[in-house]
């Protein structure tokens, strides 16, 4: 398989059906799957069979999650040379989400692409007043909700465990110090939500401020 889509799931098993059927009607199909499954206790896990031939599917346990160290474990386990980060409740726009997003590595100085995920019809009020600013952005970087980057270089350099979270930002920033491109293209937008109101929403954003922070000194 050229590509390797890798999903974290925890018991999403309704979420993952309509993902899955997103998928299934790609106009792009050379990929495989790969569950990084958190325990999950729904069957989650064994959906995506479902969908999928089974050497099209690779499920693998994750044990003290977090989510630099389930990208690595979905990169280590894939066997594409791109690969494709989404969560459980992301849900590709269009179904010709994945050549769209492929497409941008015609040029060799692009590690990566993603796009800021918009609200869907079942997203809170403050989520999508969020989503109008996110969909009007430019430029950015990485955010593995839904991303996809060059393996190569993820053998290089991969995702730094020692991270809380914006594992996704350092490994972009990184890059970008390096020449490489990161892309934001809204042909990758997918549908979003964890169902945020406004001070959820504050709150993440200034988790995430102290979070790039500090990576920022490293550069």
């Amino acid at each position: 398989m050229e590509t390797s889509i890798i999903i974290r799931v925890k018991n999403e098993r309704e979420s993952l059906k309509k993902l899955f059927a997103i998928l299934k009607n790609q106009t792009y199909q050379k990929f495989e799957v790969i569950i990084v499954d958190n325990t999950s206790t729904d069957g989650s896990d064994k959906i995506a069979l479902d969908y999928f031939p089974k050497d099209q599917v690779r499920i693998v346990e994750i044990s003290n999650f977090s989510y630099p160290k389930a990208c690595n474990l979905g990169a280590e386990n894939a066997k594409g040379k791109f690969l494709v980060y989404l969560s459980a409740h992301s849900f590709p726009v269009s179904n010709t989400w994945l050549a769209d997003g492929l497409s941008n590595f015609i040029n060799e100085k692009v590690a990566g692409v993603f796009a800021y995920p918009i609200p869907g019809k079942d997203s809170t009020i403050a989520e999508k007043i969020s989503g109008i600013t996110n969909k009007k952005k430019k430029e950015g970087h990485l955010g593995n909700t839904n991303s996809i980057i060059r393996k190569d270089l993820w053998e290089e350099h991969k995702f730094d465990e020692g991270l809380i979270g914006s594992e996704d930002y350092e490994w972009s920033l990184y890059w970008e110090k390096k020449g490489f491109k990161v892309i934001n293209d809204p042909k990758l937008h997918v549908y979003h939500s964890h169902h945020l109101g406004f001070l959820g929403i504050i709150k993440r954003q200034l988790m995430w401020k102290k979070q790039k922070g500090e990576i920022n000194t490293r550069y």
